[in-house]
């Protein structure tokens, strides 16, 4: 149970993320300051979602949702190692085209990791 609230708790960290505190971030603050905002929101934010995962994952007693939550902290450990800091290179080096690539890539991902969060939680929900 404990697990399953873990897991939510994730996913509404995400979708919170995602759906108020960026896009308010881009829409009230300069450019710049967006930037630097974001630049020290996402290592703290993919450094709580991989323990809280981690943690998740070790106290799930369901099949599905142990390899959901370790996969999705390999997710988040991923983008703190080196996707976001090869965000931040593309964006200081100006290569438009490898950030527009390296962000399609990056928000890929985070939609994966709710889906499958959200499944997890609906089957424990039903199943469980």
């Amino acid at each position: 149970m404990l697990a399953t609230l873990i897991a939510a708790s994730i996913l509404g960290v995400m979708l919170f993320v995602s759906f108020v505190v960026l896009p308010v971030a881009f829409a009230k603050l300069p450019e710049n300051l967006a930037g630097i905002y974001v630049r020290k929101l996402f290592p703290l934010y993919h450094i709580t979602l991989f323990v809280a995962s981690q943690v998740a994952g070790l106290l799930a007693y369901t099949p599905h949702l142990k390899p959901i939550a370790f996969i999705a902290g390999i997710v988040f450990a991923i983008h703190f190692l080196f996707l976001t800091p090869a965000i931040n290179h593309s964006t200081d080096s100006g290569n438009a085209q490898r950030f527009k690539f390296l962000h399609l890539l990056s928000v890929s991902l985070h939609l994966a990791v709710m889906v499958l969060y959200a499944f997890a939680i609906f089957v424990d929900a039903c199943l469980f």
